[in-house]
């Protein structure tokens, strides 16, 4: 077993998480931002991955077939569903393939839906490609919970070609209920928008939090996942799309194909493989670690720093601090925050709803986290 309270030092490895990170805040600060744990891959991934790097020729891959079926078999015991392989593609990334189904599903000024606060590729992958990005923002409740505004939704979807969903939701830290998803599926369908599904933090779900696989309940929708969030290899690279429609799949491979996106690094699929044929002990033992520090986390805020606004996520290892109770511009907290030598995500990079907000990343060791809160109690003092 993984003893997930161990502490591996990271820099000079050559990470965006720990050696970017002074380049992105402008000094050398703790890094608890960019969505990456500090936490070894399963022993079953560094074998797989050392048996293939002592043979010394590393040349380009080929097949790919083995991991699809592998990732299917996971999903299914996961998450109580199978895709079909069949119907399952490979792309180098989730983020690629994001943007990629935007362009071959929707045309230059086609109205786009997605629900802010939300990862930032989202909106630049509508922006960036001369669509037109239609807002629809997550509603709070009065305990802090967030929840889809179905007005809102109502009056874009006639205007919308696609909608892209965030299932779990980052950086709100929700699970979508089979219900909620059930409901979108049926308000997206009848006005004949396809829904694109970035599904890549459902294995992170918590137990009392199960994860609904949007395709199991609309199987003409469009799945993008992968095994990086899950087994912390995402610069490895590597993801898979579901897609059960055969002339959509054709359309989106052609996509992937023109935008050469289609094929991934040769040790995805070896890394892939092995997490999803020998990871399940390490994971469960991992969203117990995450769920548990997700706790402490609440318990040292409630204490120590009551005015800032917490919700214990769904899933992961995300929180999204509310600090706006403070009275500070998110200037004056980035400033606070750079003083302190934390570095978190802004809110305002994750679209409306942002502001006043940060993202800590709480995926690392027990102490490294409580050093985090440390700094944090300092900045907001």
């Amino acid at each position: 077993m993984t003893d997930f309270d161990q502490v591996t030092p990271r820099l000079g490895t050559g990470a965006l998480k720990w050696d970017g990170a002074a380049a992105r805040f402008g000094r050398e600060v703790l890094p608890m931002w960019v969505a990456d744990m500090d936490f070894p891959a399963p022993e079953a991934v560094q074998a797989a991955l050392a048996e293939r790097v002592a043979h010394p020729i590393y040349g380009y891959p080929w097949g790919g077939a083995a991991a699809l079926a592998a990732g299917a078999n996971w999903m299914e015991r996961r998450h109580g569903w199978r895709p079909d392989p069949a119907q399952m593609l490979l792309v180098s990334g989730v983020v690629p393939g994001l943007f990629a189904a935007v362009r071959a599903f929707t045309e230059t000024g086609d109205g786009i839906i997605v629900m802010p606060p939300i990862y930032p590729p989202f909106l630049s992958a509508v922006r960036e490609q001369g669509r037109e990005l239609l807002m629809a923002p997550l509603q709070r409740d009065g305990r802090g919970r967030y929840e889809m505004d179905w007005e809102r939704l109502e009056a874009l979807l006639p205007q919308a070609r696609m909608l892209l969903l965030c299932s779990p939701h980052n950086p709100s830290g929700r699970v979508w209920g089979r219900v909620e998803l059930q409901h979108l599926g049926e308000l997206a369908r009848r006005q004949g928008v396809l829904v694109v599904s970035d599904e890549i933090h459902a294995d992170l779900a918590y137990a009392e939090h199960p994860h609904t696989p949007f395709p199991s309940l609309f199987p003409d929708s469009l799945l993008l996942s992968s095994a990086g969030k899950s087994f912390n290899i995402a610069g490895i690279g590597g993801a898979f799309g579901v897609l059960a429609d055969d002339r959509q799949r054709q359309r989106f491979a052609a996509e992937l194909r023109r935008s050469q996106i289609h094929e991934i690094n040769l040790f995805a699929p070896i890394a892939m493989t092995a997490a999803w044929e020998a990871g399940d002990v390490w994971q469960e033992g991992l969203r117990t670690y995450l769920a548990a520090n997700a706790r402490h986390l609440g318990r040292r805020l409630a204490a120590e720093l009551p005015a800032l606004g917490y919700r214990v996520p769904e899933f992961g290892y995300l929180a999204w601090l509310d600090l706006r109770a403070l009275g500070l511009d998110d200037g004056t907290i980035a400033q606070r925050l750079r003083h302190a030598a934390l570095g978190l995500n802004p809110g305002p990079d994750f679209g409306p709803g942002g502001a006043g907000f940060v993202r800590l990343n709480f995926g690392t060791p027990r102490t490294v986290l409580d050093e985090g809160i440390d700094r944090l109690r300092r900045a907001c003092g």
